[in-house]
């Protein structure tokens, strides 16, 4: 057991709001330091929850630090220290070690066509002046902000926000694996990455989904809110007529908590806390590493979509009233919505929607399809080996041996299989069903894969195993796929394993990199 000291720090009725009519950045600080010797005197408010900051003996942060915290979906988390800012560092210096992408790096990232980024730009102290520009970024933008130096003669400080740079960055989607296993694949979304000069941020906002903040470079101020705020209450308090989320009246109406996070520390945030960031020295760089969470309006819209497009019984069931014209002709009104039909109508849909959720196996399937989609689709991602499927070429047998070369390769222990980055891989495994045969399934960017099992020696039941290896590991190497399909060449159970991990190569969910 970790011995946990937990302190707490409450500054709930501080406001350090920037307010219009400051007009330069040094107020501001000013009235930064003013509200830290306000904090220093405040007396302690325990009347509502407040960031745990851990300071136990671990000092790196993990899995069972955080469980232990109970902070989970429920409370904000700080660690100070939590990483080894020396995973930023110069290439030039430590060649191709470095897990965490540099700034430049990030610029780059920014500015090819299939990445996903955004400039954000306001004037401190007015929280109407907030402007978006999609990336992405141009070849002036990239020297601007390689340089770290604002054109802009005005007040305007600018956040550069870049979405799936674990998807660009292979070493960073492998630290993320590595240092957040403790939560299940398809809850992790992506790592994205904010840059900022002095000053800038993205405004106060409330987030919908759980999100670990990571300080790589510089200095940020980070205003908590003490509660979670409501959806009506986030739009009843969004500041019209912007392209961005920005909270108004954050520092009047607002209780929140201050912390200045320096590199290495991590601060945790559930959904739907109010918080605010502000960057306090030129080349802030933060990770936010986020989770995803669909809500009852997305499972809802997608299970409509399979509803239109399927043929099953309780899909194409309509409306009947066999007993529309029993009864008495004479009271009969055309106009009215009867209760009888309002209350058939209602049954109809309730009856076919129990049926679908009440069966494990169609949920299982529909579930695990939408869990394992990807929450951005990029154009021809990911990366196939042909463009066709094998029915359909002629030069099928060309594609399925570059998969089965690969695959070769691997086994042999030459190369290993990593997951393309930003692919997510769930698997699960189902009761044994009525002819006594369990289900083995595995699922990735919305397709599954499925297995049945009799008995623990069966053929089938490596692919179980390794349908489970190949969710679990983000790495996959001979000695690990080997321990599921065994080496016999000629034996039924490694050909048909070989086969799956060919199909995944070729459609570009696994590829091949060196051992």
């Amino acid at each position: 057991m970790i011995p946990f000291t937990l302190s707490v720090i409450t500054t709930a009725h501080l406001s350090v709001a920037f307010a219009p009519e400051h007009t330069g950045i040094g107020s501001e600080r000013t009235k930064f330091n003013r509200a830290l010797i306000r904090l220093a005197s405040a007396p302690e408010d325990t009347s509502k929850p407040s960031v745990y900051e851990y300071n136990g003996q671990c000092h790196r942060f993990n899995g069972e630090v955080f469980a232990k915290s109970n902070c989970w979906g429920r409370r904000p988390f700080l660690m100070r220290g939590a990483f080894d800012p020396g995973l930023l560092l110069d290439k030039n210096i430590c060649g191709d070690d470095n897990s965490w992408p540099t700034w430049d790096d990030v610029v780059d990232i920014a500015s090819d066509d299939d990445s996903e980024s955004r400039v954000i730009s306001h004037k401190p102290g007015d929280e109407e002046s907030y402007e978006l520009l999609l990336g992405p970024l141009s070849e002036s933008d990239v020297n601007e902000w390689v340089s770290k130096a604002s054109t802009s003669k005005s007040r305007e400080r600018k956040t550069l926000v870049v979405n799936d740079v674990d998807r660009f960055y292979p070493r960073l989607a492998d630290w993320i694996h590595n240092n957040f296993r403790f939560l299940p694949n398809w809850r992790m979304d992506d790592g994205q990455i904010s840059l900022s000069e002095e000053m800038g941020g993205i405004g106060p906002h409330v987030d919908n989904y759980d999100v670990f903040l990571i300080q790589m470079t510089g200095t940020k101020l980070w205003q908590v809110g003490l509660e979670k705020l409501s959806a009506k209450d986030e739009m009843d308090r969004t500041v019209n007529g912007l392209d961005v989320r920005v909270l108004d009246r954050w520092g009047a109406n607002t209780e929140f908590e201050d912390f200045t996070l320096n590199p290495g520390d991590l601060l945790y945030l559930p959904p739907r806390i109010a918080h605010s960031g502000t960057a306090l020295t030129t080349g802030c760089m933060t990770l936010s590493v986020g989770c995803r969470a669909p809500s009852v309006s997305d499972l809802i819209s997608r299970l409509a979509e399979n509803l239109s497009s399927s043929i099953e019984e309780n899909a194409v069931r309509r409306y009947v009233d066999e007993d529309l014209l029993d009864g008495d002709a004479g009271v009969f009104s055309p106009g009215l919505l009867t209760e009888t039909s309002k209350h058939q109508a209602r049954q109809l849909v309730l009856d076919s929607l129990l049926a679908m959720l009440g069966d494990d196996v169609w949920w299982d399937e529909f579930f695990g399809k939408y869990a394992t989609e990807q929450k951005r689709v990029r154009l021809n991602y990911p990366v196939p080996l042909g463009d066709v499927g094998f029915e359909e070429s002629e030069a099928a047998n060309d594609i399925f041996a570059n998969a089965e070369a690969t695959i070769r390769s691997v086994l042999d222990g030459q190369a290993v299989l990593y997951h393309a980055e930003g692919i997510t891989f769930a698997y699960s495994t189902l009761p044994k069903n009525e002819v006594n045969q369990t289900v083995h399934r595995l699922f990735t960017n919305g397709e599954m894969w499925q297995s049945q099992s009799e008995t623990s020696k069966t053929k089938n039941d490596c692919m179980g195993c390794l349908f489970q290896a190949v969710a679990n590991h983000r790495k996959l190497d001979s000695q690990l796929l080997l321990s599921c399909i065994g080496g016999d060449l000629q034996c039924g159970r490694y050909l048909e394993a070989v086969k799956f991990l060919q199909e995944l190569v070729t459609l570009g969910v696994l590829y091949a990199g060196e051992s």
